[in-house]
């Protein structure tokens, strides 16, 4: 499916930033989501000051990456696996993507998962994958496991 982002090519432009424009608004093909995850329609969306340190730098991250990871919206499709959503399920967002197995995760501390702080690096999904892709295939990273 198409969908629409703002994309970081290049970190570190100068200030003010409505004059360098630093991210891109393109249009991105979506890939449907892959076991365990969910396709969320967005309703709303913040930005974070997470975003502005991968903006200007102060956090290195992999790219291009679409940015934003601060939002509300409604499942509109579940992988295979998913048990605990179902299209119409109104979900937030939370910055720090936790596989719920982890000994952290079931002791109740998530921030720490074992597998969401490398996927989170990386750029990835928990999975491992990008699920946005430019036309012609080239795969952009998500921000923070989320995006």
């Amino acid at each position: 499916m198409k969908t629409k982002a703002a994309v970081l090519y290049e970190m570190e432009r100068p200030r003010p930033y409505a004059d360098t424009h630093p991210l891109a608004l393109e249009e991105l093909e979506l890939a449907p989501p892959g076991p365990g995850e969910v396709l969320v329609e967005i309703a709303a969306a913040g930005l974070c000051h997470s975003d502005l340190s991968a903006i200007n730098g102060t956090r290195p991250w992999p790219l291009p990456m679409v940015l934003g990871h601060e939002a509300a919206g409604i499942v509109r499709e579940a992988g295979a696996g998913v048990s605990d959503l179902k299209p119409g399920d109104h979900v937030v967002f939370s910055f720090m993507p936790v596989c719920g197995r982890c000994m952290n995760c079931v002791s109740g501390r998530g921030w720490l998962c074992e597998r969401g702080g490398p996927a989170n690096r990386a750029g990835t999904l928990l999975s491992g994958a990008c699920r946005f892709s430019h036309h012609d295939g080239r795969k952009l990273f998500h921000h923070l496991g989320v995006s």
